[in-house]
């Protein structure tokens, strides 16, 4: 805590070198508060964003169901992703409302998150060298690999940042009970966060005892939220870690060294300039220590983006999966030290040979950037073109259920089959526990098959045309096959994981 605490680290004022912690404009009052307006800001602008196609993707449909499910007391988690408290947490009080109103209030929530994660990056990269700075590490973390894609579709990673750059923040405020409150929520979304809540925790309750009982609760919520449910839900509190070892073909896990293939994966989450940007940044703070431009903040963030990495490819190389999100957390934090570190690189050549050649550094920077932003931009765009064909494959798929009869008919065929991964999609649509949808059709059932291979590839799907089963019905997106009858002994078939 003591290079959060560090002089320079305090002010979002001058470039981030005032000394106090608490900063407060000429007039006394509190600058910081602006953050109610700014989550505001991130909500109305998720809800304007459900006029667009707006679906969740597999992870995200598998916590609504088990919200769902929990407002009808049979919580069935034997299946799906790993277990996740607080999409579930958050989501519940809106599965009491209906259906629909399920899904809109969490792509809300995630999309809020999302966007909130931008603005803070932008917020924690001026308060250590200014304006510019902050506008290079929201605009960088907003064009890295995925990101928005993923928060898009319904995703916990967007929140994740938010809540933990915006727990930074508010530390750095003197607000340390809220600082732990959001480091717990963090904690409920990923693992990684555990041993800094703890870390931080214990010092929280050494240093300010008034706060010993938010801590001792939170620590125990913790434990309750994330192994109870799973305990009542599938008889396995363990369940969820024992599901992340069963990762996807095609995992950094299944590399020959997984622990070294999450680095060579996560190499290209940031463009050159911003991983060059973050070294300089952090160059400077260990160069000049605590003096100037929140040397000890820009430490703390390199140090924990290199301990989570590390934490990531190490759980990688015990077998969980590496997927390529679970990055997005320390790609944040090199983010800032990018916008700072190139700041830094502007101010150092003004002061040796002046103005002039300061402003002709940066225009060099941003013309060097350019082709890598063109490139960013090419990307973000195909990512935006992915989420949009996804939801318009998921809303389709309930003219497919309507076309064949409904989901109660649907359920009376017997064994229900689809791809890899609309398991959750579907099971949410014929309103079954996400044991009864199956990707390998055995035997009699129903099956509703993507007309397509993927989103990326048009070839038609395999399971589409498997005439084992009749072709009963289809819908732009789906084709409807069946064979009606008693169902087969289910057989145990591992899942896709996502999370």
């Amino acid at each position: 805590m003591a290079l959060l605490d560090a002089p320079g680290a305090g002010s979002v004022l001058a470039g981030g070198r005032g000394r106090g912690r608490r900063p407060f404009d000429a007039e006394g009052r509190d600058p910081t508060r602006s953050w109610r307006l700014v989550v505001a800001a991130a909500i109305l602008l998720a809800f304007a964003s459900l006029l667009l196609p707006s679906e969740p993707t597999y992870d995200p449909w598998a916590w609504i169901i088990w919200s769902r499910e929990v407002t009808e007391g049979a919580l069935s988690t034997t299946s799906g992703p790993s277990w996740k408290p607080l999409p579930v947490i958050l989501t519940t009080p809106f599965a009491l409302l209906g259906d629909d109103l399920a899904v809109a209030a969490w792509l809300v929530i995630a999309r809020a998150g999302g966007l909130l994660a931008v603005v803070m990056a932008f917020r924690l990269g001026a308060r250590l060298a200014g304006p510019v700075a902050g506008v290079i590490a929201g605009s960088a973390l907003l064009f890295a690999d995925e990101f928005v894609r993923n928060f898009a579709r319904g995703n916990s990673e967007g929140l994740l940042v938010a809540m933990v750059l915006f727990a930074v923040e508010r530390h750095l405020d003197g607000r340390r009970g809220p600082a732990f409150a959001l480091g717990l929520g963090a904690a409920l979304l990923r693992p990684e966060v555990w041993p800094f809540l703890g870390l931080y925790g214990l010092w929280l309750g050494w240093r300010e005892p008034r706060h010993r009982r938010l801590v001792a609760g939170g620590f125990v919520g913790l434990a309750v939220l994330w192994f109870g449910p799973e305990w009542w839900g599938s008889g396995n509190p363990l369940r969820a870690s024992d599901r992340a070892r069963q990762p996807n073909p095609g995992s950094a896990a299944f590399a020959d060294h997984p622990f070294l293939e999450v680095f060579r994966r996560s190499w290209r989450v940031l463009v050159f300039p911003v991983l060059l940007g973050a070294a300089i940044g952090l160059a400077s703070a260990v160069r000049d220590g605590f003096r100037r431009g929140g040397g000890g903040l820009r430490i703390a963030f390199g140090a924990g983006a290199a301990i989570l990495m590390l934490m990531v490819a190490a759980m990688t190389q015990a077998g969980y999966a590496g997927n390529l999100r679970y990055v997005a957390l320390p790609a944040a934090l090199l983010c800032a030290l990018a916008g700072a570190g190139w700041v830094d690189v502007v101010r150092s050549v003004s002061r040796r040979w002046g103005e002039r050649a300061g402003v002709a550094a940066a225009t060099l920077i941003v013309a060097a950037t350019v082709p890598f932003a063109v490139h960013d931009a090419g990307t973000f765009m195909k990512d935006m073109r992915l989420v949009r064909d996804e939801a318009a494959l998921y809303r389709d798929l309930d003219n497919a259920v309507s076309a064949a009869g409904g989901a109660a008919r649907a359920r009376s065929c017997g064994a229900i089959f689809t791809g890899n991964f609309d398991t959750t999609a579907l099971a949410w649509r014929l309103h079954v526990p996400m044991e009864r949808t199956e990707i390998v059709p055995y035997g009699p059932g129903i099956v509703f098959a993507a007309r397509r291979f993927s989103l990326t590839r048009p070839q038609p799907s395999v399971l589409s045309r498997d005439r084992r089963y009749r072709l009963v019905a289809g819908s732009r997106h789906w084709v409807v096959r069946a064979r009606c009858g008693p169902a087969a002994p289910r057989r145990v078939l591992p899942r896709p994981l996502q999370d």
